[in-house]
Formats: C-alpha cells, structure tokens, sequence
C-alpha cells in the first residue's frame, strides 16, 4: 500500500516541508531514498523502538520510503515523527484516508512520545 504524508522540520529559523511516501510491499528490506544524511538512515531503530513502545510494529515487509524532493539534503531525526506516521498507514496499523490533508511536525521520542516545537513558520512545497 502507498501512502503519501507531508512533513516539516526546523533548522534554525526555518522550517523545510517534504513529501514522504510510503510503500509496503512483499519482500523484505527498508529502503530510504531521497538524499538522506546517516541519522534519517538510522531513522528505522528509532522509530521501530517507538512503536513498539506503543503497541505497534515496523512490518515485517519491504518498506520503501521516498523523501522528496530529492535534490533537498535531509538531516537529522526531525523526520522520524513523519516516517513513522507514513509506515503505520501504509501498513494499516492505523486509518490513514486523511493523513495527506495534515503537515506533520515534532520530534518523536524513543517511548514514542512527541517533543513539541515552537514558532514555526513552514513554507510547503
């Protein structure tokens, strides 16, 4: 299943937007593209310890993630709220007929709690 989430992310005074999409398919792997630096590539321990902190699951299955766009350099574990959410509608774990309407932001936590931001001004793409 494909599932397409927006998500932002402040570096200094600005906040960057990216589409995530989300793909879950037979097989098995977690495949990150779009230009991500090594903490996002590691993004997948810290999202699959904050789900299962929650009651919820990486799949069992291939998962690949497009980070867009890609000339865009992504840094950083601001994203991994944005990931985790595009994983767990694209798996149906849980109902994401609306998720694209949302631009997701916040830090999420390794006990899968959310750290807030503050004064945010996002230019979406």
């Amino acid at each position: 299943m494909l599932t397409k989430v927006f998500g932002s992310a402040v570096f200094g005074v600005e906040a960057t937007s990216i589409t995530v999409e989300v793909n879950i398919d037979k097989g098995i792997g977690y495949h990150l593209v779009g230009l991500p630096d090594n903490a996002i590539r590691e993004s997948s321990y810290r999202i699959a310890a904050a789900l299962q902190n929650n009651g919820y699951k990486l799949p069992g299955k291939k998962i690949t993630i497009n980070m867009a766009p890609a000339d865009l350099r992504k840094e950083g574990s601001a994203y991994d709220l944005t990931l985790a959410l595009g994983i767990l509608a694209a798996s149906s774990q849980i109902k994401g007929d609306t998720i694209s309407e949302y631009l997701i932001m916040g830090e999420l936590s390794l006990d899968g709690s959310l750290l807030s931001i503050t004064k945010v001004n996002a230019k979406i793409h």
